[in-house]
């Protein structure tokens, strides 16, 4: 059996990122691409009137665009929505308003057993909530 000199080039094996017939043909769409991924709008706290005070949905105990801006900054990821507390204890979840300007509005959690697990253990973890609020957030209690 001989040995070839078989660089891989063109076929993918070299070990570099190879470009796609895409790319090939319209040079500006790799850039396009990249640019697509890395532009996404960091999340933005817009409030719904649904939620407020005499709004037909949970109420917000949200204040101040401040704060809310800075509990969605500061909270805890599950999937899309977004959970953190309030100063007051109050926890609140953050759900995308699939809008361009990736907006959030925020309500109470009504019913504790809505907190994924994994949130309420990390909460726990940061000390934001003491054994006791986890034990009974954990068994659905307010």
């Amino acid at each position: 059996m001989s040995a070839t000199n078989n660089s891989g080039e063109g076929h993918g094996t070299n070990g570099s990122p190879q470009e796609t017939t895409e790319e090939l043909y319209y040079p500006a769409q790799a850039e396009a691409n990249e640019n697509s991924v890395s532009s996404e709008c960091p999340p933005v706290f817009v409030p719904s009137p649904k939620h407020d005070k005499g709004g037909w949905g949970s109420n917000n105990p949200i204040k101040t665009k401040e704060e809310g801006q800075q509990l969605l900054d500061s909270g805890y990821h599950d999937g899309k929505q977004v959970y953190n507390i309030t100063d007051n204890g109050t926890i609140v979840k953050f759900q995308p308003d699939n809008t361009p300007e990736n907006g959030y509005h925020s309500y109470e959690v009504s019913k504790p057993r809505d907190i994924p697990m994994s949130i309420l253990k990390q909460m726990f973890s940061d000390g934001k909530i003491s054994r006791a609020e986890y034990n009974k957030f954990r068994k659905g209690k307010k």
